[in-house]
C-alpha cells in the first residue's frame, strides 16, 4: 500500500513539475492562475523546483533510505520546495521595469 501511495503522490508531483516547463517553454498557464501570475519565468521555475522538492520527499516515504540518504534526501527536498515556494511568491508580483 506504501508504494501505491508514494507512486500517486510521485505522479502528481512529477506533473507539477512538468507544468513549471511547458510554461517555461511555451508560457502557458493554468486558467485559474492566470489572474495572479505576473511573471512567468519566476513562475515556471518555481513549479519546477517545487515539484521536485516534493518528490523527493515521496522517495523518502517509498524507499525508506537510512543514514546518509535519508538526510540528503529530506535537506535536498526542503531546499528545492523552499527556492520554488519563494519563486511562485516573486511571480505574483509586478515587475520593476
Amino acid at each position: 500500500m506504501r508504494y501505491v501511495v508514494a507512486g500517486v503522490f510521485a505522479c502528481f508531483f512529477l506533473a507539477v513539475a512538468v507544468s513549471g516547463v511547458v510554461g517555461l517553454l511555451t508560457g502557458w498557464i493554468h486558467p485559474w492562475e492566470r489572474p495572479r501570475v505576473l511573471r512567468l519565468v519566476p513562475h515556471g521555475l518555481g513549479q519546477v523546483l517545487t515539484g521536485s522538492g516534493m518528490t523527493c520527499f515521496t522517495a523518502v516515504l517509498a524507499f525508506l533510505p537510512v543514514g546518509d540518504a535519508l538526510i540528503s534526501l529530506l535537506a535536498g527536498g526542503a531546499c528545492l520546495l523552499l527556492a520554488g515556494t519563494v519563486l511562485l511568491g516573486v511571480a505574483r508580483f509586478p515587475d520593476r521595469g
